[in-house]
């Protein structure tokens, strides 16, 4: 028999899995400092990737909140955390998340 069929399986991999690029707000504030950045502009997807923020888009980006931003903002992606989103209005941006919003179950 086999190798691989002698060994036990262990362990579960979604093959439906999403997986998105991670951007923390640290690192977009620290992006505006060194002008790679306008923050005048809406940041979407591509301007993240052209500056280097960003490798694989994968299934979109998401936002989170580790860090502090300063700057006033317009930014879209797929997902941001409540925290994220939070962060930004406080700093006089706005936040547009792109990603349907999951149906919750009716029990």
């Amino acid at each position: 028999m086999p190798i691989y069929r002698r060994l036990p399986k262990r362990g579960f991999h979604n093959v439906n899995a999403k997986h998105f690029a991670v951007i923390n707000l640290g690192r977009l504030q620290k992006a505006i400092d060194e002008k790679r950045i306008d923050a005048a502009k809406p940041i979407t997807t591509e301007i993240l990737s052209d500056a280097g923020l960003i490798g694989k888009v994968l299934d979109g980006v998401r936002l989170l909140a580790r860090g502090e931003i300063k700057a006033k903002i317009t930014i879209e992606v797929v997902g941001a955390s409540a925290a994220a989103i939070a962060a930004v209005e406080k700093a006089g941006g706005s936040v547009t998340v792109t990603a349907p919003k999951a149906v919750a179950a009716e029990a």
